[in-house]
């Protein structure tokens, strides 16, 4: 749990980061840094596993790299609601007004197309939409990698 932790804080800070250096990232830009994080973390929390007991079955390797994970998804999912809660607060409302623009630019009416984008471009459905993304790869790699432990690793551990 600390590794997860410790991951967690690694990737805010860089988040933090490029926000003061102006370059705040934006949609899925930052996804390869949490899809690394997240095979960091299952990786080593099968490796501990097998370092502390060879013979650590495949269900366990799996379940405590997805319970890590998971745990990674929960505090940056809280974050990002945070983030834009009170760092960027005005983030959603410019890219709301931008997208209206476009869809009025296109023919559409304002008054069909605002109140669609109020509703979805929230602080809430984002966080949301973090977690279970975060979530789906974590449970990816914790089978992927809880195969390799079991199948691959397990021989070359001592």
């Amino acid at each position: 749990m600390k590794l997860t932790l410790i991951t967690a804080a690694s990737v805010i800070g860089l988040r933090l980061l490029l926000l003061n250096m102006g370059r705040p990232p934006e949609g899925t830009e930052f996804m390869l840094v949490h899809f690394l994080a997240i095979v960091t973390l299952v990786f080593f929390t099968g490796q501990r596993l097998l370092s502390t007991d060879r013979s650590t079955p495949f269900p366990d390797m799996m379940r405590d790299g997805f319970k890590n994970a998971a745990v990674y998804a929960l505090i940056y999912s809280v974050f990002v609601f945070a983030y834009y809660k009170l760092v960027e607060p005005h983030y959603f409302a410019d890219r709301i007004n931008g997208l209206v623009q476009a869809g009025v630019e296109s023919g559409n009416p304002e008054d069909v197309i605002r109140p669609r984008m109020e509703q979805f471009f929230t602080p809430f459905n984002y966080a949301s939409m973090t977690f279970f993304t975060l979530l789906a790869v974590g449970a990816f790699n914790a089978v992927t990698i809880g195969l390799l432990h079991h199948k691959v690793l397990r021989k070359l551990v001592r």
